[in-house]
């Protein structure tokens, strides 16, 4: 298999999961997101190699190979940042929800003693 059928069908396969994922519920668009660009831009770049060699050059890369290796890294990067930036919102909500229910409980304590002193 030459390589260039083998990143289509790779590509074309994590395109369709992704779509089925969003479809199912199971990711939201806002997460999808990424990987449907990405999807689409080795498609694009599979397709048309030539526009892939033009860019690697002009970024000052020798080999088309190593630019697509050094836009692994970043996209590595770029994903760790955003899980980064997911993982403190998720943390920034747990704290506030374990405020909120501590509050409540301090509250209905404070109801039960009162009930307490109105019955004796």
């Amino acid at each position: 298999m030459q390589p260039k059928t083998f990143a289509l069908c790779l590509t074309a396969f994590i395109l369709i999961a992704v779509i089925d994922l969003i479809r199912r519920q199971k990711m939201s668009f806002k997460y999808a997101l990424t990987w449907l660009v990405l999807s689409a831009g080795v498609i694009f770049f599979t397709i048309y190699d030539a526009w892939l060699r033009n860019i690697a050059q002009w970024a000052g890369f020798a080999l088309p190979s190593n630019f697509i290796f050094f836009l692994l890294l970043i996209f590595v990067i770029f994903s760790s940042l955003l899980l980064t930036l997911y993982i403190n919102e998720q943390n920034n909500r747990t704290e506030t929800i374990a405020q909120a229910i501590a509050k409540l409980d301090l509250r209905i304590k404070q109801i039960e003693e009162e009930k307490k002193k109105t019955t004796h």
